[in-house]
């Protein structure tokens, strides 16, 4: 009686498999033979109307992607992968409910024959030392109450005298073991070496069994292809605390549509409770399998087996539910790191044995607990993007709005109407409990990853039964500090940054509202400040009578709302799919018209594509250049830059005065713009007001909205190169974080000999500038001044495609033409000069003639 390993009488199998959790898979199992009475299965009522709503989700979901997958949606590329791996995740796993609910079933029992003999069945359940004896004797005595002819075993791994003594009292059969081997599964295969009935039904210490159990399974067995028939697990202790509640919530689809649409694929999952097994098929297995989730572990030989899984969705019995944080950790913990396990370790041995759908079944299942890596992700990407003020969308947000609400309505329409299918007229409803308390659980589900990558073993302890009414502070430290985290990031950016573009907000919005979460999944822990709470708020008589009316009003108004929710949602999804659809081809048709309406002008601005341009100062009088044919005798083309009526659109400098901020000549870049020419803007400014500039930046985003070309040279003053980079860098983001990511970078080098050392990134240059002035005196002058300075663009590939403005120390003169044509043809990547006086910085003026001059003939 003290070895795990056991060979029955009637020559069943050895269960040493069992022992063994990497093992199991080295022989082979026989296809079970499908003969004789099957089960039959039907659609559950709704279903027709669920496939309709899900081909609606469908056709949304693939246009959202088809939208979202577009390169320049990308912003800040460590960001931006790991926000879209969350969605993507999110989007998986709907997509895995959807296809269970598309197919929802209820098996139907074979007939028994009148004078069919009954079969011989055992019920086992279990006692570990410290578990309380109150609930083991209500579950003996429930399992004595069954009507089905079986015999009862406690399988009780302490040797408990008070147990033994129920035990005998009972008229149930005591079984321990000296050789504590392999937890759960050890326990039930040492009680299966002496139970000899055709099946076995295996509860845990904290279920207890209606009358009727038997009843309701023992007809799915008529077929000999069934393996095993798994019932509801139910619950009754949801009330205790908010944290059982939560749990509770968690299981409520599992065990309904889930379960039932398992029904379609033969994955039934066997859990560690309710679950009758057909012994021939356990002992084909080796028995019971070992492990952390020994249930699954079980399910996966059977069903590589060849043997046949039935959900039956009856509330036959009814069990307990963590009610402490510290139970539900520690039972989420044992499923994360054994379901990874499996993953790893028996799911490649066991592949080849199983149906197609088996397969994508027993990858995805386990996948659930990933969901812990997901919301770490969802909580660190807002405080990251705040505090280095990256983005990883450049996404208009109304765009992103009209394709990504009518998906997510629609998905929690699906689910809404998979609440027709859970088993208890409790359980319909948000189950906001049950997600903050997933959410909350991001730590260790993670942790449950990191022990399957680093091979850490978990120790397999029975779920505490029993909650204690204490407050529970120090699990929640993980939570606590990242909700103070995603606050101070918040804060830090609005308030000390004082930035206030529309990224920013809402990833400020974003990381209140994670934190506000993580609060509350830390509030539902401290159950003794709770109940305290709850005492003294329903105590006040006022308070109390509110929460009876409205307790009255939900429940007179909630069966007419779900009826009329239920019967239109097919209209509501369907509606929303074509405005939907409309709101699309709305954008579509806004984009091709700007597309095609967009101007050479824009085009040259934001890539230099074009002829290449000539531009002077802007002196107050004098008149930005331009293009216009002459006769010529020469060889030289029949063109020359001269000032000229209705010609091609040249470029004009313009020098800010200095001043904190600098003012934006508004009015006058308006005009050069109105007279068909390109301002550049230079100004001197300081690293520290990189990003404070508010009403300088407002008059950018004026002009630039208003369809205003206009190129943005800031001199920086110099310093270190890590200090450039930074300052330019948070320059560029805070025009970018005000909702605009089409202004126009002209950035010239602090050192013409150190390009590289002090370029920001291409993401944040548009133009090059080469500024020659200080170092030559004529224009091939410049050229010399220039060939060193293409040489250390052309070392780096991420400035190559940058178009380059040159800067040369010569007022234009009608010979210029000449050495411009050369440069061009020389160096094709110069896309504007700018011809200046001697002085390179020349003080501008603030008015502009108003009119151009006649053209010259």
């Amino acid at each position: 009686m003290s070895s795990d390993i056991y060979q029955s009488k009637d020559k069943r199998p050895s269960a040493s498999m069992a022992n063994n959790l990497v093992s199991v898979e080295e022989t082979t199992p026989k296809k079970v033979p499908h003969e004789g009475v099957t089960v039959q299965f039907q659609d559950a009522k709704g279903t027709k109307q669920m496939r309709i709503l899900v081909v609606i989700g469908l056709a949304l979901l693939a246009q959202f992607f088809w939208w979202f997958a577009d390169s320049d949606h990308m912003g800040y590329a460590p960001l931006y992968w790991l926000l879209t791996f969350s969605l993507c995740y999110k989007m998986l796993r709907m997509l895995h409910e959807w296809y269970h609910y598309v197919h929802v079933k209820e098996p139907i029992a074979p007939a028994v024959p009148e004078n069919a003999p009954l079969r011989t069945v055992d019920m086992l359940t279990t006692a570990c030392p410290g578990e309380p004896h109150d609930m083991i004797i209500r579950t003996l005595e429930s399992l004595v109450a069954v009507r089905y002819p079986h015999t009862t075993y406690l399988c009780d791994e302490g040797d408990d005298p008070e147990l033994r003594a129920v035990c005998e009292r009972l008229g149930v059969v005591h079984v321990t073991r000296i050789e504590k081997k392999h937890a759960k599964a050890g326990n039930i295969n040492n009680a299966l070496r002496q139970a000899t009935g055709e099946f076995c039904v295996v509860l845990d210490p904290d279920h207890e069994v209606t009358p009727d159990f038997l009843d309701q399974v023992m007809a799915y067995f008529e077929d000999e292809t069934v393996g095993y028939v798994q019932v509801v697990q139910a619950y009754g202790n949801q009330k205790d605390s908010l944290v059982a509640l939560g749990a509770a919530e968690q299981t409520y689809h599992f065990y309904g549509p889930l379960m039932m649409g398992m029904n379609s694929y033969n994955t039934v999952q066997a859990i560690g409770a309710n679950c009758t097994f057909r012994r021939v098929a356990l002992d084909g297995i080796g028995g019971h399998a070992a492990g952390l989730t020994e249930d699954m572990h079980t399910a996966m030989r059977l069903h590589a087996a060849g043997w046949k899984s039935i959900y039956a969705p009856v509330v036959v019995s009814r069990g307990l539910v963590p009610s402490s944080l510290g139970a539900f950790y520690m039972q989420q913990l044992k499923w994360a790191r054994g379901t990874f396990d499996l993953l790893a370790h028996v799911y490649p041995k066991l592949f080849k044995n199983f149906s197609w759908r088996q397969r994508l079944h027993y990858l995805t299942l386990p996948l659930y607990f990933l969901s812990g890596i997901v919301a770490l992700i969802d909580i660190t990407v807002p405080i990251a993007s705040l505090l280095l003020l990256e983005f990883p969308w450049h996404l208009s947000l109304p765009e992103f709005a009209v394709h990504m609400l009518p998906v997510t309505m629609v998905g929690l329409l699906i689910r809404y109407n998979a609440q027709q299918w859970l088993r208890e007229r409790h359980e319909p409803g948000l189950h906001l409990a049950g997600g903050f308390l997933r959410i909350a659980t991001w730590w260790v589900y993670s942790l449950g990853l990191v022990y399957t990558f680093l091979n850490v073993k978990v120790p397999y302890l029975p779920t505490p039964k029993e909650g204690k009414v204490k407050n529970e502070w120090l699990l929640c430290v993980p939570n606590l500090l990242l909700a103070i985290i995603s606050i101070g990031a918040a804060a830090y950016s609005m308030q000390v940054q004082g930035i206030r573009g529309p990224y920013t907000k809402l990833m400020a919005t974003l990381a209140l509202i994670n934190a506000a979460i993580l609060l509350i999944s830390v509030v539902m822990a401290q159950h003794a400040l709770l109940n305290r709470l709850r005492s003294f708020l329903w105590s006040t008589r006022p308070l109390h009578a509110a929460k009876q009316w409205v307790e009255n009003i939900l429940a007179s108004g909630s069966g007419v709302i779900t009826r009329r929710l239920r019967t239109g949602s097919v209209a509501f999804a369907a509606g929303l799919a074509i405005l939907h659809t409309l709101a699309t081809a709305g954008f579509i048709l806004v984009q091709w018209r700007e597309q095609v309406g967009i101007s050479e002008d824009y085009i040259w601005a934001h890539t230099g594509f074009g002829p290449l341009r000539i531009g002077q100062p802007n002196t107050g009088s004098a008149t930005p250049l331009a293009m216009r044919p002459v006769a010529e005798a020469s060889t030289q083309p029949a063109v020359t830059w001269g000032p000229a009526a209705k010609a091609t659109t040249q470029i004009v400098s313009l020098e800010l005065p200095a001043g904190t901020p600098p003012q934006v000549p508004v009015a006058a870049i308006e005009e050069i713009n109105q007279r068909g020419d390109i301002p550049v803007l230079t100004w001197d400014m300081d690293e520290t007001a990189a990003t404070n500039n508010q009403l300088f930046q407002q008059q950018v985003l004026q002009l630039i909205a208003r369809e205003n070309q206009v190129l943005l040279r800031p001199m920086f003053k110099k310093t270190g190169p890590t200090a450039h980079r930074q300052a330019w860098q948070r320059m560029v983001k805070s025009y970018r974080a005000s909702g605009d990511t089409t202004v126009v970078w002209v950035w010239t080098p602090p050192r013409p000999d150190s390009v590289g050392t002090y370029f920001p990134g291409a993401a944040n240059v548009t133009w090059i500038a080469s500024d020659c002035r200080t170092t030559a005196a004529t224009p091939e002058m410049a050229t010399n001044c220039y060939a060193p300075f293409r040489e250390q663009i052309a070392a780096q590939i991420e400035m190559q495609s940058k178009p380059i403005i040159l800067f040369v120390p010569q007022t234009y003169a009608s010979d210029s033409y000449v050495w411009a044509s050369k440069l061009e043809t020389r160096y094709p990547e110069v896309k504007a000069v700018v011809f200046t006086p001697a002085t390179p910085r020349a003080k501008p003026t603030k008015t502009l003639a108003q009119q151009r001059p006649k053209p010259v003939n």
